[in-house]
């Protein structure tokens, strides 16, 4: 359902709309294997087999078939039966839950936009906008099995795991585009984009797992893919050679040349200490933030620095953290006895990763054919080159950059790692793509 007003130019166009999304399907398939519907044994059978209690018998059952043309006629293996109790949940080995509400909320998208185009000289038009998006009943992903030991409450035994998703998430979005166009002339054409943006959310997934459960506005910070600053340059020209001779443009003519360049201010990256386990042993929470930024770290966001010189990166000299404080918290007992979780940290995504630039190119050369009843007047074999990061520029995988600086005891001494901040991996280098393709 939606609403759109565009105005003249020099007067602002609005627009406003409202989306709605399901949830996704393969997130809420997970409770098919809620038992009693499935039980997934793991056996294991280490060297040396002969002495491992695990292969001779009471676990690894080796049969054959009665027939070698089917598959499913091998006899069960009597170690894999699992007696339920009234709950219907398994009596034995370790159970994991997936939970959903029983009534499930409809994701919701709020988008809003004005714009405005002014005609300028030399056949330039200028655009100035705002675009937004607010969205809620997003879904969010957590253990709650750590909620209720943040709570206090007693935890069931046999249910070693709750995944419970929930439709408690939000978000938004808030830009200003602004452009600047060339339009075509002596056949060239020119567009430069600038956009200044921020979107914040609670976590920018289902997946995504804040190491405080217990409050979900928490980890309400900017997203994973929030780029404050980004900028792009578009440009084609189609020159023609040989006006008002058709044949010998049809010829040497045909050619094209176009081009993109990108350059972002880059993604923010969150840094955590890894813990002795939190709420309980095996909760799945391994890792907090730290409770203070100290201030002093460098604030280079060149790829060279996340490159790490001697694997280290120059902003934090080996030892992140001597830049952030680290919390004290209660090492978790073994489940199902529990302990409180630490307080929430620094705010999720506090520090931003390396910059982006890239520029892609393309060159074009169509070869027109001669007009005839068969092909048509407009038939042509047009040969392209695609390149990808023509000057090969070197950027970091934000997502490969090493957040982690280093391992806190409950009493809150750290052990220094000393590649904090170092990237592991880069994005593509240079690509070259070659295509042909024939039009009539």
């Amino acid at each position: 359902m939606g609403a759109a007003i565009y105005e003249q130019q020099g007067r602002p166009a609005r627009g406003f709309g409202i989306n709605y999304n399901q949830n996704e399907i393969v997130i809420l398939a997970n409770g098919t294997g809620n038992p009693p519907n499935a039980v997934s044994p793991n056996f294991t059978c280490a060297y040396p087999y002969t002495t491992n209690p695990s292969c001779a018998g009471s676990e690894i059952v080796y049969a054959v078939g009665n027939s070698i043309n089917s598959l499913f006629n091998y006899p069960a293996n009597p170690n894999t039966i699992t007696d339920f109790n009234s709950n219907n949940l398994p009596l034995t080995g370790i159970t994991g839950v997936t939970g959903f509400p029983e009534n499930a909320k409809t994701i919701t998208n709020d988008h809003y936009s004005m714009e405005m185009d002014y005609q300028l000289p030399w056949n330039m038009v200028a655009t100035i906008g705002y675009q937004g998006t607010e969205m809620r009943h997003l879904l969010i992903q957590n253990e709650w099995n750590a909620i209720a030991a943040q709570r206090g409450l007693a935890l069931n035994p046999i249910v070693n795991s709750l995944d419970f998703y929930e439709n408690s998430g939000n978000a938004n979005y808030n830009g200003l585009v602004t452009t600047l166009g060339h339009n075509f002339a002596q056949h060239f054409q020119a567009e430069v984009m600038y956009t200044w943006s921020k979107a914040m959310d609670e976590n920018s997934g289902p997946y995504s797992e804040d190491p405080y459960p217990y409050d979900t506005h928490a980890a309400y910070a900017p997203s994973d893919y929030n780029v404050t600053n980004a900028f792009k340059l578009f440009g084609l020209w189609q020159p023609v050679f040989f006006h008002g001779n058709s044949l010998l443009e049809k010829v040497a003519g045909g050619w094209s040349l176009s081009g993109i360049f990108n350059l972002d201010s880059g993604f923010p990256f969150t840094p955590q200490y890894n813990t002795n386990g939190i709420y309980f042993q095996g909760s799945g929470y391994g890792s907090i933030r730290p409770s203070k930024y100290l201030g002093g770290a460098g604030s280079s966001t060149s790829n060279q620095t996340f490159e790490g010189l001697g694997n280290i990166n120059p902003n934090y000299k080996g030892n992140g953290t001597a830049y952030f404080t680290a919390l004290t918290y209660t090492q978790g007992p073994a489940f199902p006895a529990t302990a409180p979780g630490p307080a929430p940290g620094i705010q999720r995504n506090s520090l931003v990763g390396p910059g982006y630039n890239d520029l892609d190119a393309s060159l074009a050369k169509a070869f027109g054919l001669p007009n005839n009843k068969i092909l048509g007047e407009n038939a042509n074999f047009e040969v392209r080159v695609d390149t990808y990061n023509l000057f090969n520029k070197t950027n970091i995988n934000d997502s490969d950059i090493n957040t982690n600086l280093g391992s806190v005891a409950p009493d809150g001494t750290v052990s220094p790692s000393g590649n904090f901040g170092v990237a592991n991996g880069a994005l593509g280098s240079r690509t070259v793509q070659l295509q042909a393709r024939f039009s009539f």
